[in-house]
């Protein structure tokens, strides 16, 4: 088989078109493609040179003439663009009786896939970057958003302190009220029976029963009073820690501080305990829950008294569990805010805080993991308290 046969199978096969030059550099042979990758529409033989075929060439006389004597092996050009997305890659070699084999690959191909994988690669280290700032973003403004939640729950720690404060300095000052209700009987008794010795001691004193009688009542009323005041500190001094204590204990307490300005204002309270089982939790913020839902019926008592003005206490138990209801006949609570008693800075009452309420559920729920809740009945609102 003929050499350009042989020629014409291997390039059939691969995108290789090639020339074959003489010393002369006029084209001896050529392949049928060859056309489309020179700058012309035909080849002679006789009158083309590969430098009118082969731009690229013009200028390389010496390095052809190098390979011709040997000096060189080949020449690979760099990759030519011959026309808009059409690339070709040149290599010259020796060949047999002095001639040189010029060999012309298309390389569009593999050009374009280069191209298109350093596109993707250059688009992947954009989109990298771009995930990398995004995340730093990102990064920046979780824990700016962090920092944001942290504040607010120190704010809304910091508030909630504040609003047990100012109910609990609510509930003192109401308190020192009840106290002076407390305290003009004890007083007044002791100035009696101080004028009473005054004067019978200014009449000497002959009747020593009569003396020591009055002096024991003295006494006996400065005692009521300092037990009044010692049981006034024990109620707002807070207990750090959890106790076992009795409900009916807790309210006694509350009642020794209260009860005689519920007295003097005609508000009956009874108690029926069928049951006090001890329960968990922190008594002296316990009684603080039952003194304001005691001050909550007393105000509605006082803004539309009746003539049978009633608190009762009940105390039960079921399933382990303490159950306190505390009921009047004050009219009971509005219905279109019911749902809505232990809400914050919610209140009835002309000047109310709305805090005691809300501290209350607090108490019980938060703190002792018990209920509370409300519902009106027969002709007033019932409490009930459920603790563990």
């Amino acid at each position: 088989m003929h050499k350009k046969d042989i020629f014409e199978v291997i390039y059939d096969k691969h995108l290789y078109e090639y020339l074959i030059i003489n010393r002369n550099f006029r084209i001896i042979d050529y392949s049928e493609r060859i056309i489309n990758y020179c700058d012309t529409d035909s080849i002679d033989d006789e009158d083309s040179d590969i430098f009118t075929l082969i731009p690229e060439l013009f200028g390389m006389r010496n390095d052809l003439i190098d390979i011709f004597d040997e000096r060189e092996d080949h020449i690979l050009l760099p990759t030519i663009s011959k026309a808009p997305d059409y690339y070709i890659d040149i290599t010259i070699k020796r060949g047999s009786n002095n001639t040189l084999i010029i060999l012309l690959e298309d390389v569009t191909e593999t050009i374009k896939s280069k191209r298109q994988l350093q596109q993707d690669h250059n688009e992947k280290i954009i989109l990298s970057k771009e995930l990398t700032k995004k995340n730093a973003q990102l990064e920046v403004y979780n824990m700016e958003m962090n920092r944001l939640v942290q504040e607010e729950i120190a704010k809304n720690i910091e508030n909630q302190n504040l609003i047990r404060l100012q109910a609990r300095h609510a509930q003192m000052g109401e308190l020192i009220g009840m106290i002076t209700h407390q305290w003009k009987q004890p007083l007044s008794i002791i100035n009696l029976n101080g004028g009473y010795l005054k004067i019978k001691y200014s009449e000497d004193i002959k009747d020593k029963n009569i003396f020591d009688s009055k002096i024991n009542n003295i006494l006996m009323q400065s005692k009521h009073l300092n037990q009044t005041i010692v049981d006034f500190q024990n109620f707002f001094n807070p207990h750090a820690t959890r106790e076992t204590f009795s409900p009916r204990e807790a309210i006694d307490k509350v009642l020794t501080l209260v009860h005689q300005d519920y007295i003097s204002k005609s508000i009956h309270i009874t108690i029926d305990e069928k049951c006090d089982p001890c329960i968990m939790g922190y008594a002296n913020e316990y009684g603080q829950v039952i003194l304001s839902i005691l001050q909550n019926a007393r105000d509605a008592f006082l803004s539309q008294p009746n003539k049978n003005m009633r608190i009762n206490i009940s105390i039960d138990k079921k399933d382990q569990r303490s159950i306190v209801k505390i009921r009047d006949n004050a009219g009971g609570i509005p219905s279109e805010i019911i749902d809505r008693v232990f809400d914050v800075y919610l209140s009835t009452k002309k000047n109310g805080s709305g805090l005691g309420l809300h501290i209350s559920k607090s108490i019980i729920e938060q703190k002792m993991g018990g209920t509370i809740s409300v519902e009106n009945v027969d002709n007033g609102a019932e409490f009930t308290i459920t603790v563990m």
